[in-house]
């Protein structure tokens, strides 16, 4: 954003002062009488002038462009009702202010590492069935990096069209024996509508209507390939620190011979619930699936996450997920981990 003429002036006014000041300073020079020594006194108050001009207008430029990117942010915050923000609104103002920015990366999901995870219920037999014996470590590494952007903005009824992607991966780090293999790599790449939205219903705002296609797979083949196709739709609602994030989904359908999970509607069901919930300055989140099957035929998942600061730009992250698709290769089998480790961002 530009910094106007007002702003400029104002950053640049202790630069006059001290000019003035100075200035006054070297007038005393005119009065001495020895040659030698009023030119001494010149040539010194010179140079000091020229070493503070040159820091007072460094230090004016610092001011004036971070005055300028506030009064960005703020001209982007006064659009949103007062009675409407939250740690959610103020995430979605700024990325607001950064959408244009050429440097700036959004995050889309968390992005975070644990060093160290425990899983209880290691899969193995899919690997087994590929390559015959094999070993896997229940302690193992899990990343995972997601990133968006804007591609066209005020379209289909005043939404904004997103390119995002997710990657996730579990690495048996620990595992000198199998050579620190990636045991399993799960690619997301989505395209999805975004409409801002303001209806309010039993003390929450309906904030975001999110439409999208969504390609998941782990880039294998064989045995080991795993891949599926969704549209899926979501909304979010907010009140104050704790947000209520829908989604509902339709599996596009494929070919027999070509589906390489045909009944993975079964464990994932056709959408999810996260709950996320602001405490001080942690964050709790829980995201909740369920096929909504009775019987032995109900399959479900929850995933637990906590966070803390640790500074201004990383946090403590504590995950802990149970149940049915964790991973595209680990679907149908039941998993209990729990991990530690850093998040680079929040959900809120």
């Amino acid at each position: 954003m530009k910094v106007g003429a007002p702003l400029f002036v104002v950053a640049f006014l202790p630069f006059f002062i001290a000019q003035i000041a100075q200035a006054n300073e070297i007038e005393h020079c005119r009065l001495i009488e020895v040659d030698e020594e009023r030119l001494a006194c010149y040539d010194n108050g010179m140079k000091v002038l020229s070493a503070e001009i040159e820091e007072e207008i460094v230090v004016a430029k610092k001011e004036a462009e971070e005055e300028g990117k506030e009064e960005a942010l703020d001209s982007i915050m006064s659009e949103v009702p007062a009675d409407s923000h939250s740690p959610f609104s103020d995430r979605l103002a700024r990325e607001a202010s950064m959408n244009d920015s050429p440097f700036g990366i959004l995050p889309h999901r968390r992005n975070y590492i644990l060093p160290v995870t425990y899983n209880s219920k290691i899969n193995t037999e899919p690997f087994q069935g590929a390559f015959g014996s094999v070993s896997m470590d229940e302690v193992e590494a899990k990343f995972q990096i997601s990133f968006k952007a804007r591609i066209l903005e005020d379209i289909l009824g005043g939404g904004d069209l997103w390119a995002a992607y997710t990657q996730q991966n579990w690495w048996q780090v620990y595992n000198s024996e199998e050579s620190a293999p990636f045991r399993e790599t799960n690619y997301e790449p989505e395209a999805l509508m975004v409409w801002d939205n303001d209806w309010k219903a039993g003390g929450f705002t309906n904030t975001l209507l999110t439409l999208g296609f969504v390609h998941q797979s782990n880039g294998r083949g064989e045995h080991l390939s795993r891949s599926w196709n969704r549209i899926i739709g979501g909304a979010a609602f907010e009140k104050d620190n704790f947000v209520i994030a829908a989604r509902a989904w339709y599996r596009i359908p494929e070919d027999e011979e070509d589906d390489d999970n045909p009944n993975m509607d079964d464990y994932y069901g056709h959408g999810d619930v996260s709950l996320i919930y602001r405490l001080d300055d942690m964050e709790l989140a829980a995201k909740i699936r369920n096929n909504l099957k009775g019987g032995g035929d109900n399959k479900g998942a929850v995933e637990l996450e906590w966070t803390k600061p640790i500074n201004k730009r990383f946090k403590w992250y504590v995950q802990y997920f149970y149940g049915y698709g964790e991973s595209l290769i680990d679907y149908n089998v039941k998993t209990n981990r729990i991990g530690v480790g850093f998040a680079l961002n929040n959900l809120l």
